[in-house]
């Protein structure tokens, strides 16, 4: 276990939402949001983080425009950079053949359970896609699956099909299960649906996980759209990534 002492700003670029939280001696004490899109090609829109006054930031991205920016914006204002990667993450050991490929917001989730949780862990992150991540003692960061996010399977419907509608996952959810239109059909199939899928993959990593390692895993949830789903026997970190990017920073610090 690490106990996170850092004062830093940490900004988790998103592929919808662009996350930012500020750390004063380990203690997160603000946080904001801001749609990715207004980020891209427009860096004046990172002034609205008021939390870049500090001057330092720790930042993953998995959107190079809106990293373009983000760097074009700090060029001009003097601010200094410090980019969570597989090469910079404060000697967190990655078992993973091609290390370049793992996205930087799941290298901050795992750094941040490898060392603040009971191992191995899944770490399951909710968003536009829908990732899950094995954490282990021995060897770090193991491998995981990908896949589309919730919002992605009513998106894929409104876009494929001649009738029907968009649908947010975050519209109000019906009192039946039983869709009395449209919208809430789609909205009801791809909330249990999509539960059910996310269950299924955890009980089929949990038996992996536990066969190789010798212990059930711990099950950390996270993500912009986790609120949205109950998993069972999990717990919940809603700021895990930007946690980690503050504990990858400290790390780094004193390395």
């Amino acid at each position: 276990m690490v106990k996170l002492t850092a004062t830093i700003s940490c900004l988790d670029i998103g592929n919808t939402i662009s996350h930012m939280g500020v750390y004063l001696d380990g203690k997160l004490t603000a946080e904001e949001n801001i749609p990715t899109e207004n980020l891209i090609n427009n860096p004046i829109k990172f002034s609205e983080f008021p939390s870049f006054n500090n001057k330092e930031v720790s930042y993953c991205s998995v959107v190079p425009e809106a990293e373009k920016s983000l760097i074009k914006y700090s060029n001009l204002h003097n601010i200094k950079l410090y980019n969570l990667n597989y090469k910079s993450n404060g000697q967190f050991p990655i078992n993973y053949p091609k290390p370049e490929q793992i996205g930087q917001d799941r290298i901050a989730n795992s750094l941040a359970v490898y060392y603040s949780v009971k191992l191995p862990c899944v770490v399951v992150d909710i968003g536009t896609a829908t990732t899950f991540d094995v954490i282990s003692k021995s060897g770090g960061y193991e491998g995981g699956l990908i896949t589309p996010g919730p919002q992605g399977f009513l998106d894929f419907l409104a876009e494929n099909t001649a009738l029907l509608p968009m649908v947010d996952i975050n519209d109000e959810e019906p009192k039946s299960i039983i869709g009395k239109d449209t919208k809430d059909a789609m909205l009801m199939g791809s909330l249990i649906g999509y539960s059910s899928m996310v269950d299924g993959i955890i009980k089929t990593l949990t038996n992996e996980v536990q066969e190789i390692f010798g212990h059930e895993p711990t099950i950390i949830k996270t993500g912009g759209a986790c609120k949205n789903f109950e998993l069972k026997n999990s717990m919940h970190h809603q700021d895990l990534t930007i946690y980690g990017l503050a504990l990858a920073f400290q790390l780094n610090k004193t390395k």
